[in-house]
């Protein structure tokens, strides 16, 4: 009978060994630095009406109104053009204008949804942008921050399903009252939230805008070259 007993506890353990071996081969997929970019990257880029259209409505609209301490309000509904390479469709509210001769604000917020070559997403979006450099200089100044929740369906890396924010800190961005480019400026983008199975994430960008709708994305040491008219990221 002791002998009996024994034998049992044994392939118990075996059977307990194998199951937790199996259990652990099972693998739980976080969040890559490269999805995190891909996310970074289409939330700024024009080609999905990003953060970076958001700068340019500013300015475009600051040129457009007289200096006094209104502000304007306007909703609208805009989507990607026939054959884009990110399709899109928001509905849209800015209110902007001028806080005084020198600070030109606008904010914002938006829903809709998104589909580009690595990422889909349905989203809502909010922000608010401040223009200085009206009075004196070569350049209009634009900071501010943009914010986007939602969930993200991955199409690169570990293809998650991702449950979280974006979170981007505009710093001292450059427009040239010449040629109405921007010339320059740094952001801090901040992606955070889970994936479906289950894992936090989050990661933080520091982004080093670098002309002609380019820029050097810096991820945990890892550099990335994005592309803020089209959200690519090499």
């Amino acid at each position: 009978m002791k002998k009996l007993r024994i034998v049992s506890i044994l392939l118990l353990a075996i059977i307990m060994v194998t199951g937790c071996k199996k259990k652990e081969e099972t693998p739980v997929l976080d969040a890559t630095a490269e999805e995190a970019a891909s996310i970074m990257a289409t939330s700024l880029c024009t080609g999905n009406a990003g953060t970076m259209t958001q700068v340019e409505d500013a300015v475009e609209l600051s040129q457009n109104l007289v200096l006094k301490s209104t502000m304007y309000d306007s909703s609208f509904t805009i989507s990607s053009a026939s054959g884009a390479m990110i399709t899109y469709q928001y509905q849209v509210h800015y209110s902007y204008g001028f806080i005084n001769a020198n600070n030109f604000q606008m904010a914002y917020d938006a829903t809709g949804n998104y589909n580009s070559p690595n990422v889909s997403a349905g989203i809502s979006a909010s922000g608010t942008l401040n223009i200085a450099g009206f009075l004196s200089g070569d350049y209009y100044i634009v900071n501010g921050q943009s914010g986007r929740e939602g969930t993200f369906a991955m199409k690169i890396g570990n293809q998650s399903s991702m449950t979280g924010t974006v979170t981007t800190t505009l710093v001292n961005f450059k427009v040239s009252k010449t040629t109405g480019l921007l010339e320059s400026g740094n952001a801090t983008v901040v992606v955070s939230g889970n994936t479906s199975t289950g894992r936090n994430f989050a990661f933080t960008g520091t982004l080093v805008y670098t002309g002609n709708y380019t820029g050097t994305l810096t991820i945990s040491g890892r550099q990335f070259y994005i592309n803020i008219t089209t959200g690519t990221v090499q």
